[in-house]
């Protein structure tokens, strides 16, 4: 019974992340920009952002995916959002950039998890 349980949840494992990188292979066009103005209060340079992303926010983030935002991202709108307060709108909405990770021209800070 256990060994039949640990192949189901393996490949429930296999199906999940092929099902996210079918997702992520889509291309993006746009969409980005949808984020970004629906999570304007949040990420404008020039606003005190509130307390956490609104909830609008955050499902455009996790439907849209953050890939899609940094592809769209150009010098013309990093010189009108902040991006540091755009990587806590991804960690807060669940979907963090990965530390050292590219987003328009803003290096992501943290450093990459070694695995020993």
């Amino acid at each position: 019974m256990m060994k039949e349980q640990k192949i189901l949840c393996q490949i429930l494992v296999v199906l999940m992340l092929l099902w996210s990188s079918r997702i992520q292979g889509e291309r993006c066009n746009d969409s980005g920009i949808e984020v970004l103005l629906g999570c304007g209060d949040a990420i404008d340079k020039e606003l005190t952002p509130p307390p956490k992303p609104s909830e609008g926010c955050c499902t455009l983030v996790r439907i849209i995916g953050m890939k899609c935002v940094c592809e769209v991202i150009n010098k013309g709108i990093e010189a009108t959002i902040d991006m540091k307060k755009l990587v806590n709108v991804a960690a807060t909405c669940g979907r963090p950039l990965a530390p050292r990770s590219q987003c328009g021209s803003y290096l992501v800070p943290g450093t990459v998890p070694t695995h020993h």
